[in-house]
């Protein structure tokens, strides 16, 4: 336990002086090189934090069936786990995550008659590395149901997590594809993801917007087009969105503008369980599990100002 503290101490300090570094660093440059700043900006908003994947995630990962997806934003390492001829479900890290880091949710899922298929995204894990935004999320989840779909089995379930929800979200808006998607933690804004991180690092308006023009010019997409909830207003796909109050990466009234703007979603709240740690709980992998197999129901969201803690009720 010391050494696991230790070592989350040592990264919070290494975290918060490259943070003040970076604000030294933009202080000077936004005024005397503008353009050096616009580089730098685009540089960082697109390199995620990457990790090797821990002991667990390869003992877990060797069960699986190794494959290769080649997205339109470069290669994709992935897992498949069942029988090949069932029907897929996908899950989805968030960024500078894994893939594996969703792996409790495969056993209830397998158990109950699926396939499942996860998978490291463009600059994480045993993906090609490089740079890495919503945009390269939805390309990677696109790719990997064609992969999947080529086989002859169908996607019909989802389970993504935080800006892997948002991709979710975002390619079953675009596409239409029908299924059931549970969506844990999704931000709704890269715009005012985008706002959270100039603030952070002192990037001025004026380079951050000029960060924006960047890139949707070179990912030929404007962002305008990924922006939750209202995106999603005419899609076809079943959702449950799940968000902990507590969560401090993503807030819950996130996650609570998209279960309203989507049509008869529904909205499961937890306690006490964070942004990451909502992963690995029990009762968050089987209600995942029982609400893409069909078999519990849930509340729709509370309205603004109601508890948004629920309990799912069985199918009767």
């Amino acid at each position: 336990m010391t050494a696991s503290i230790s070592l989350i101490n040592s990264t919070n300090v290494r975290n918060t002086i490259a943070t003040l570094a970076h604000r030294a660093r933009f202080a000077v440059t936004s005024r005397l090189a503008p353009g050096k700043a616009v580089d730098l900006a685009v540089r960082l908003f697109a390199t995620p934090p990457r990790f090797a994947h821990s002991a667990r995630e390869r003992e877990f990962l060797a069960t699986g069936v190794p494959f290769e997806v080649q997205s339109t934003r470069g290669r994709i390492a992935a897992w498949r786990f069942g029988r090949l001829d069932r029907p897929a479900v996908v899950l989805v890290h968030g960024w500078g995550g894994r893939g594996a880091q969703l792996r409790a949710f495969a056993s209830p899922l397998l158990e109950a008659g699926y396939q499942v298929v996860l998978f490291d995204h463009v600059g994480h894990g045993d993906s090609e590395p490089g740079a890495s935004t919503l945009i390269h999320f939805v390309a990677g989840l696109d790719a990997v149901v064609r992969e999947i779909e080529s086989h002859r089995a169908l996607a019909v379930g989802f389970v993504g997590h935080s800006l892997g929800a948002a991709a979710v979200a975002s390619w079953l808006a675009r596409t239409g594809h029908p299924g059931r998607a549970v969506l844990v933690a999704p931000p709704t804004s890269v715009e005012r993801y985008s706002g959270f991180f100039a603030r952070r690092l002192g990037i001025p308006e004026r380079v951050r917007r000029a960060m924006q023009e960047r890139f949707e010019a070179s990912l030929g997409t404007r962002w305008s087009e990924f922006e939750l909830p209202h995106a999603v207003d005419g899609v076809r796909a079943d959702a449950l969105v799940i968000h902990d109050a507590g969560d401090r990466d993503v807030t819950q009234a996130s996650g609570l503008a998209l279960a309203r703007a989507w049509p008869g979603a529904r909205f499961f709240g937890t306690h006490g369980l964070g942004h990451n740690r909502i992963l690995r709980d029990p009762s968050v992998v089987n209600d995942a599990a029982d609400f893409i197999a069909g078999r519990v129901t849930f509340a729709p969201p509370p309205a603004r100002g109601a508890a948004t803690f629920g309990a799912p009720a069985p199918i009767l």
